[in-house]
């Protein structure tokens, strides 16, 4: 039962909020947030929780890590906001450009500023199509994407985004043209039917019989996750991404890589894509880039894409492009990724983590599917394993329920909404992660087989 100050909160709530994704005017669950340390987030009644989740997979660095608090209170001592547009700059933003070269793979060197994913997303694609238009190829236009993909909820984000099941474009009115969905790398529900190794990577080989049916000549870039997020923690088979790859060099087709949730550190790399040795041509990132203590995203572009960009005027921008407070946040934490060894930390964690769930959780009646890389984890949940049949609402509800009374903060979601989010923040220790599986395992366990 919450307090009278939860109880006169939620009130408010009710009144006034309109939640992102969620029922509008839905019932609130009484668990209002009002601080956080370390990987605890606290609510107005004192309760702890352990961010299971790092909340939406952003919080890589934790809570509370005073490095950062600091920074934003320094650059917020000197100056609220500058812009960068029409010319100008201020020596936060250039100083995390170039600190950030330091850790992007290959010549993914040269970076635009945005507030968050989808408007990475989207600026990620209109340089695709300007870079397109600046070889004098205004016919490449189409953007292929996957199903089971979330690259955001703004205008061309939305058109890319696959999850949901239409959900993030039902009762919006048209979407924008030009924009592709091909089937996913979801191995465990293949959607070809086909079990790997010896499918013949057909849903890589699909993206091209889709290019090729659509006309190279017509698109402009394939954009994908390196392994999908929202979709469940959905990794691919092996040979996906090099085959992607020499796709996309065979087509002359641009490869936009969607690092927003997979980034820094959180599978055990300081960019997923680096597990297969790939190279985007476009890259996207957020969340873990500040570690979401402000708002901040970015675009990297590779030296091809920057060569052919510049000297023209490119109309594409925010008002927060370069926030010098978001940049001095970025900045901290990039020192905090460095001399902490965050990215050896998720790595060495994430197996701990994976050993006990294959050992411990996957034998049980009611979990099917584990896949992940570092403390990027998803655990599958059936009723049945022979017929695959997810978990149901009442159940997926009742869990979370259960896992909010006994201290965890969860995220169960994915293409069936089935999967549970094993993401803890990446300076997690053995012990704390052992202890959230402790209180997990229990509840995994009393979930019967129909």
């Amino acid at each position: 039962m919450a307090n009278n100050r939860t109880a006169e909160l939620i009130e408010k709530d009710n009144q006034y909020v309109i939640h992102p994704t969620y029922v509008v005017g839905g019932k609130l669950r009484e668990v209002i947030f009002e601080k956080a340390y370390g990987i605890t987030v606290v609510d107005t009644d004192g309760k702890e929780y352990i961010d299971l989740s790092s909340q939406l997979i952003c919080c890589n660095l934790g809570h509370g890590r005073q490095e950062i608090i600091e920074a934003i209170q320094n650059a917020v001592a000197k100056t609220d906001y500058t812009s960068t547009y029409f010319g100008f700059s201020n020596v936060t933003n250039i100083e995390c450009a170039s600190e950030l070269a330091k850790v992007t793979p290959g010549d993914l060197k040269h970076f635009f500023f945005v507030s968050g994913g989808s408007e990475a997303a989207e600026a990620a694609m209109k340089f695709a199509r300007f870079y397109q238009h600046s070889r004098g190829m205004d016919t490449k236009f189409k953007i292929i994407s996957l199903y089971n993909s979330y690259h955001g909820t703004s205008g061309m984000s939305t058109s890319a985004t696959g999850f949901g099941r239409g959900m993030y474009k039902t009762g919006f009115g048209p979407l924008i043209t030009g924009f592709i969905q091909t089937p996913p790398y979801y191995c465990y529900r293949c959607p070809f039917g086909l079990e790997h190794p010896k499918c013949g990577i057909k849903c890589a080989e699909f993206i091209k019989y889709t290019i090729e049916n659509e006309d190279p000549r017509t698109v402009a870039a394939f954009m994908a996750e390196p392994i999908q997020g929202a979709g469940g923690v959905i990794v691919p088979p092996p040979e996906f991404w090099p085959r992607v790859r020499e796709i996309c060099d065979e087509l002359d087709i641009l490869l936009i890589g969607d690092e927003v949730m997979s980034g820094f550190a959180r599978t055990g790399k300081m960019f997923a894509f680096e597990h297969w040795g790939v190279t985007p041509d476009i890259m996207t990132m957020a969340k873990g880039i500040t570690g979401a203590y402000v708002p901040l995203g970015a675009v990297a572009v590779n030296k091809k894409v920057f060569e052919s960009l510049s000297g023209k005027f490119v109309a594409q921008g925010y008002t927060y492009s370069g926030h010098p407070i978001a940049a001095a946040a970025a900045i901290a934490a990039l020192d905090v990724y460095e001399k902490d060894q965050v990215v050896a930390n998720a790595a060495k964690l994430g197996d701990h983590i994976m050993k006990r769930l294959e050992d411990e959780f996957l034998p049980m009646p009611c979990v099917a599917n584990i896949g992940g890389k570092g403390l990027f984890i998803g655990l599958e949940l059936v009723f049945d394993k022979a017929s695959k049949t997810p978990i149901d609402d009442v159940t997926r509800e009742d869990l979370t329920v259960k896992m909010l009374r006994d201290g965890l903060y969860p995220r169960i979601g994915g293409f069936c909404g089935n999967r549970i989010y094993i993401c803890p923040p990446c300076t997690t220790t053995i012990e704390e992660a052992d202890a959230a599986l402790d209180i997990l395992k229990p509840l995994i366990a009393a979930i019967k087989p129909k």
